[in-house]
């Protein structure tokens, strides 16, 4: 009985916090559908007196099919090479942890840079990009960022859990470490590709502070960038930020949804009894 009032009460704590956290979203798009003069209006009401979709049409006419290009350009390629990198990197740092001596120490470097807040990169990053010439190229966004910490040190603990006898087995038979690494270990860490993937994606979608420094041509903007273009010195358009953060929040809810079965779990009880 105990037990079951305990269940009982997790569960309304649950409950209440899943409504705390999706009841802003559900404002935020039932108010993208309000005229001007019913945003502010009072008293507040949660659904639309007067429907109305002319904003999401005037925010679309405005060339936002360019920014949302431009944004998924930078997401989707960001995460690729962030994919590529951290795969190979936490591949290195785990499988040969115990033959080279340093392989740690190297670890424990990155460990080490994520002490330092991003913020204070900001100056040197831009300085690298300008003199490499990349400023106002959506690479010069895209590159400085590729490598992460967290990509890195989660992939590493994954292969730091498959069994040593998956890899030795396949080095007796002849395979090479690149064969190792593309058809045995890549695979069986499919949870933690799919895991960062959603992070990484969101990372470089909603990124504001890099874009905003290096892109200085309109065209080029990310859809984060181009939200603030509504802010200008006769006032601030709320209808058009409210309907361009709808359209800017839907990539990530749907990568999420087709994504989410394979975050938890693992393969490699598969792997063995293969």
């Amino acid at each position: 009985m105990k037990r079951q009032k305990t269940s009982i009460v997790l569960t309304m704590i649950s409950v209440v916090s899943g409504l705390l956290i999706v009841f802003p979203i559900v404002w935020l798009v039932l108010s993208s559908f309000k005229p001007s003069s019913e945003l502010f209006s009072l008293p507040l009401h949660l659904l639309p007196q007067n429907f109305t979709a002319e904003h999401y049409v005037n925010v679309w006419n405005n060339g936002f099919v360019t920014y949302i290009y431009n944004s998924f350009f930078l997401a989707i390629v960001g995460t690729i090479i962030t994919l590529i990198i951290s795969s190979m990197c936490g591949y290195a740092l785990a499988i040969y942890r115990n033959t080279i001596s340093y392989t740690n120490i190297v670890f424990a470097v990155f460990l080490l840079g994520t002490l330092i807040p991003g913020e204070t990169l900001t100056v040197s990053q831009f300085t690298v990009i300008s003199t490499i010439g990349l400023y106002n190229n959506i690479w010069g966004v895209i590159l400085p960022v590729v490598t992460t910490t967290t990509g890195i040190f989660m992939y590493r603990q994954y292969y730091m859990s498959v069994p040593m006898s998956f890899v030795e087995a396949a080095r007796i038979d002849g395979a090479s470490e690149w064969l190792i690494f593309m058809r045995i270990m890549l695979p069986l860490a499919k949870s933690t590709t799919v895991t960062l993937t959603i992070f990484s994606f969101m990372w470089r979608w909603n990124d504001y502070i890099l874009p905003l420094l290096v892109l200085s041509d309109q065209k080029k903007y990310t859809i984060q960038i181009a939200i603030k273009n509504f802010i200008g010195m006769n006032g601030v358009d709320w209808n058009s930020i409210l309907a361009a953060s709808v359209i800017s929040i839907i990539p990530v809810i749907i990568i999420f949804m087709l994504l989410q079965k394979y975050i938890v779990g693992s393969n490699t009880s598969a792997g063995e009894k293969g």
